[in-house]
């Protein structure tokens, strides 16, 4: 598996069929598209996962991340959620964060982000937002243990 950047264009399909399969193409855009930073995961030359990074002046926000059905729950979902921490850190930003959807919040767990306010509606799906502290090495972050469902991560 590599990581590499890619274009929008290559990265609007898969974002399309994971995230809104029954959408047309164009509300998988989102403003800023043309300016974010976006990353495919590869198998040989066939993408499997992608997610984009918006920048500010201090924080990065991961926005439509996405990984193929057929290869979730491999890892690579992961490996390239943890290269974008840290190109994001290199790059000196404070600040990592994302609008998870409320199911997929034990899994940012996992990488020590923490759970920044209260429960959200978009196009009526339950989300939460989400960030980590960039200053900060992950060992210098509080534990929070992964949880199995949202009443466990006292949300």
């Amino acid at each position: 598996m590599t990581i590499r950047p890619i274009t929008i264009d290559q990265a609007l399909p898969l974002r399309r069929a994971v995230l809104w399969p029954n959408r047309p193409i164009e509300a998988s855009m989102v403003d800023g598209d043309d300016a974010a930073l976006h990353f495919g995961s590869f198998i040989d030359e066939t993408l499997i996962c992608t997610a984009s990074l918006f920048a500010n002046e201090s924080d990065i926000r991961l926005r439509k991340f996405a990984t193929d059905p057929a290869f979730q729950c491999q890892g690579h979902g992961s490996a390239i959620l943890e290269h974008l921490i840290e190109y994001a850190r290199k790059l000196g930003f404070q600040r990592f964060w994302l609008d998870a959807r409320q199911s997929a919040v034990p899994f940012y767990l996992r990488f020590k982000l923490q759970v920044d306010g209260d429960v959200f509606l978009k196009r009526d799906e339950p989300y939460v937002r989400m960030s980590r502290d960039l200053s900060r090495t992950p060992e210098q972050l509080p534990y929070l243990p992964a949880c199995a469902d949202l009443a466990q991560c006292n949300l």
